[in-house]
């Protein structure tokens, strides 16, 4: 997801409406810890910066 390089104001952090927008695409369950989105959002991270890098 792309929008994980959209830092929410503040936080070093993704903000609630990219969890919400995983949840809905079924990337993310919903309910899910803390801990397990800002794993989530890491490693949504990690794939953008690895498919930039190959350009």
């Amino acid at each position: 997801m792309i929008s994980a390089l959209v830092h929410y104001l503040g936080t070093n952090d993704a903000g609630p409406g990219f969890y919400v927008l995983a949840q809905h695409l079924g990337l993310l369950p919903k309910g899910s810890s803390a801990t397990t989105r800002l794993e989530f959002w890491i490693g949504q991270v990690n794939r953008l910066h690895r498919l930039y890098a190959r350009s």
